[in-house]
């Protein structure tokens, strides 16, 4: 998700505000939610904004919270996938060589003893700079 300048959130902020009364109620909310086929009930939105309407301060913080929500989970999932670049990297200089590559794969069962598979090969596809090795970021563009 990407965030919203202050002049954005204000517009999207009087754009939900269909009544006019400066509030924008669960109901409100709801239709943009419904837009986005987000499903919810207005006793959910209730109780995630812990308010019966809201104005425009607690509409910013009510989008923070979700901005929060959305970049704490880009980050689980990047932990995790460091995580599974560790597994690879068994001497922890931050690179996955060929050697690593093939020694991993064969501690997961999915190395090809008969030699059809080739880690030079497998490497070359995602080496963005040539190394002859996997960094970490090269490493995330292999497992997308």
């Amino acid at each position: 998700m990407s965030t919203l300048s202050y002049n954005d959130l204000y517009r999207l902020f009087k754009t939900l505000d269909q009544n006019g009364d400066g509030l924008i109620s669960p109901h409100e909310l709801q239709w943009l939610l419904d837009t986005m086929k987000v499903s919810s009930s207005i006793d959910d939105l209730e109780c995630l904004t812990g308010k019966t309407s809201l104005g425009f301060p607690e509409f910013l913080e009510f989008y923070d919270t979700i901005t929060k929500q959305e970049k704490e989970g880009e980050n689980e999932s990047e932990n995790d996938l460091f995580k599974a670049f560790e597994v690879f990297d068994k001497n922890r200089d931050g690179f996955i060589s060929n050697e690593e590559l093939e020694e991993a794969l064969s501690r997961l069962g999915l190395w090809d003893e008969t030699g059809h598979m080739d880690v030079k090969s497998m490497i070359k596809a995602y080496d963005d700079n040539c190394d002859g090795f996997l960094d970490f970021q090269e490493f995330k563009k292999m497992m997308a």
